[in-house]
C-alpha cells in the first residue's frame, strides 16, 4: 500500500478499515467504488472539476475500442518489470493505468485525476490499484517516493513532478504530435495550425532526456458515434464551432490518424 500524506497538514495517513487517517485525526473515507478523495475543498476551482460524466463515457466507449492500443503497446515495450512505486498522473478512467499495472504491479501503483468522474470509473477496473481524486499541482505524496512517473496528455506540473520522483527516477511523458487527428481538425476548422507537444518547454534542469519517440497510427472510424467520442476526448470539443462539430459524421469510413510523442525523462540524482 503506498504511503500517502495528509492533504490537510502532510502527516502520514494509516488505513484504518475504509477511512485514511492521520495524528491530527482528520479522516478521509474511502468511496464504495474504492477510491478515495483527497482534493481539498478550498484547492478545487469548481464543484466538480476535470473531466464530466459525460467526457468519462466518450473516453471509456472510445478507448476500449482498441484504437490506441498501439501506442499502449509502445509504452509497456520500454517498462522493466520492478515492485518500486509508481503514479499515473491525469489516469482519467484508468485505460493506460491498468495496462501499466499489469506490467509494473498493482500494489504499489497509483492512479490520480482530479475528476471524481474519471477516478469513479477507474476504481471499477482494478481494486488492487490506489485510486486517488487529487491535483497533480498538489500531490499527497512524500518527497522522493515514486520510481516512475506517467503524464498522458495532461498538465505537467514539474515542481511537484520533481518533489515525489526519487532522484534517478523515470518520468515518461506523452503528448500529441503535430499530424494528429489532422482530418478531424481539417473538418473542424478553415485553418489548421500545426503544432506537437514538446514537454522539455516546460520541464528544468532537474530532469535529462533520455529518449523521444513518435507513434503514427491510423484506422478508419466505424461511425459517427465513434468520431463524437473521440472529439469529446480533445480540446476541440471546446473549441471548435457547435456546427463543425455536428459535421464530422461525414468522417465515418474514411481514413483517421493519430501521432503521438512518448518523452522519457530521469530526474538528476543531485536534485
Amino acid at each position: 500500500m503506498p504511503n500517502l500524506k495528509c492533504p490537510s497538514c502532510d502527516q502520514p495517513l494509516q488505513l484504518t478499515g475504509n477511512s485514511w487517517l492521520c495524528d491530527n485525526s482528520h479522516r478521509f473515507d474511502r468511496a464504495k467504488r474504492g477510491y478515495t478523495n483527497l482534493l481539498l475543498a478550498q484547492h478545487r476551482r469548481s464543484r466538480a472539476p476535470g473531466d464530466d460524466k459525460a467526457m468519462v463515457q466518450a473516453r471509456t466507449a472510445f478507448l476500449e475500442m482498441g484504437r490506441y492500443q498501439p501506442l499502449a503497446d509502445a509504452l509497456l515495450a520500454g517498462l522493466d518489470d520492478d515492485d518500486q512505486p509508481w503514479l499515473d498522473i491525469g489516469c482519467g478512467e484508468g485505460w493506460y493505468t491498468c495496462q501499466f499495472a499489469r506490467r509494473l504491479g498493482s500494489d504499489n501503483g497509483m492512479g490520480v485525476d482530479i475528476s471524481k468522474f474519471a477516478v469513479d470509473a477507474a476504481a471499477k477496473r482494478d481494486k488492487a490499484l490506489t485510486w486517488l481524486v487529487a491535483s497533480g499541482a498538489r500531490l499527497p505524496l512524500f518527497d522522493a517516493s515514486q520510481q516512475r512517473v506517467f503524464v498522458l496528455f495532461t498538465r505537467l506540473f514539474t515542481d511537484d513532478i520533481a518533489r515525489v520522483l526519487k532522484p534517478g527516477g523515470e518520468l515518461i511523458v506523452v503528448g500529441t504530435g503535430e499530424q494528429h487527428l489532422l482530418p478531424l481538425r481539417e473538418a473542424l476548422y478553415e485553418e489548421v495550425r500545426q503544432s506537437g507537444f514538446d514537454a522539455g518547454k516546460f520541464l528544468d534542469a532537474r530532469f535529462t532526456q533520455i529518449d523521444s519517440q513518435d507513434i503514427h497510427l491510423e484506422w478508419t472510424p466505424d461511425d459517427e458515434q465513434e468520431l463524437q467520442n473521440l472529439l469529446a476526448m480533445t480540446p476541440h470539443h471546446w473549441r471548435a464551432k457547435p456546427e463543425a462539430k455536428a459535421g464530422i459524421g461525414k468522417l465515418a469510413g474514411k481514413a483517421m490518424n493519430a501521432h503521438f510523442v512518448i518523452q522519457r525523462w530521469t530526474k538528476a540524482v543531485n536534485s
